[in-house]
């Protein structure tokens, strides 16, 4: 068993946005070569929040309306910690073959709710 870990920053340059992580996870299990195991791919911050969805830009714009809108009864300097609790932290994906075991419309998507700053973004893998 083999276990890998790699990190890397990400800087949303607005107050909230989103990035596809997908290929970035996958360029990591190829280096790995790992063919057979797990992929957590985590977010290290309260404020952003790592989870499976469709890459399209008008679902994601209406994700992040969604969950703002759901936190206006809390103060403002709470809200973005609130999305990362609705929202999650991370995402465990099955490798099979040296490939993510996804959906055909699943992305590994990466959402800051208090971006204009560097974040810490985790992937762990654990394989053979």
């Amino acid at each position: 068993m083999k276990s890998v870990k790699q990190n890397f920053t990400i800087t949303i340059p607005e107050k909230s946005g989103y990035m596809d992580l997908t290929d970035d996870v996958m360029e990591c299990i190829r280096r790995a070569n790992i063919k057979t195991g797990f992929c957590t791919v985590s977010t290290m911050h309260t404020t952003a929040s790592v989870f499976t969805a469709t890459n399209d830009a008008d679902t994601l714009g209406e994700y992040l309306k969604f969950y703002e809108k759901l936190t206006t009864l809390a103060a403002e300097a709470l809200r973005p910690a609130l999305c990362h609790q609705l929202a999650g932290r991370s995402v465990i994906c099955p490798i099979y073959d040296g490939e993510l075991s996804l959906g055909l419309s699943q992305f590994i998507i990466y959402m800051d709710f208090d971006g204009n700053r560097e974040k810490n973004v985790e992937i762990n893998i654990i394989g053979e």
